[in-house]
């Protein structure tokens, strides 16, 4: 949970890999209102911003995972915990197939385009895919697993979260191989 100096909070989850990002990263959506946003807009460089109690959240890399398929399926700022998560399962090595989906209102909006890039270029088994919002539904479509034994995190909007549970359910994967985070939208 992030605080501000007005007492406004909001849990976001975590980017940044710790252990090898000497600072705590968060991906914020500012093109939506919100009193976090509102607040967050007016920080300055030197202001503080108190962290809450850090809690386990429900995505995560677990070693068991390495030679299974590892789907990270995010919308909008979703990506930024899903990045980290891929970073980790890189970190420790992952062999199975990784897939990377980012959806986003345009193209303009997918981000860490060249971040990902790289990662898939030094790492021939990530594959990344950009979708925009509009094509989603053809995407869904389309979408096949290569493995029920796939692990799939999913995170962002929750419309999207649940459009993508929801295929991978009816593609084959059972509910404990599938862990989101549905971002809550607050005034």
């Amino acid at each position: 949970v992030l605080w501000t100096a007005d007492g406004v909070a909001r849990p976001y989850s975590l980017a940044s890999l710790p252990g090898e990002d000497p600072f705590l990263e968060f991906h914020l959506e500012c093109a939506r209102p919100g009193a976090f946003v509102r607040a967050a807009r007016q920080l300055t460089v030197g202001d503080a911003v108190r962290l809450g109690e850090l809690r386990g959240g429900a995505l995560h890399y677990d070693p068991d995972w390495q030679e299974l398929a590892l789907w990270l399926l995010a919308a909008g700022s979703g990506l930024g915990p899903l990045y980290g998560v891929l970073r980790e399962a890189l970190r420790q090595a992952h062999h199975g197939p990784i897939r990377v989906v980012h959806v986003a209102r345009d193209e303009a909006s997918h981000y860490l385009k060249a971040e990902l890039q790289a990662l898939a270029q030094a790492h021939p088994q990530l594959q990344v895919e950009y979708v925009r919002q509009d094509e989603l539904a053809d995407f869904l479509v389309r979408m096949r697993l290569v493995s029920r034994q796939t692990r799939a995190l999913v995170c962002g909007h929750p419309d999207t979260v649940e459009a993508f549970a929801k295929r991978l359910f009816l593609a084959g994967l059972s509910r404990n191989q599938l862990l989101a985070d549905a971002f809550l939208s607050r005034g």
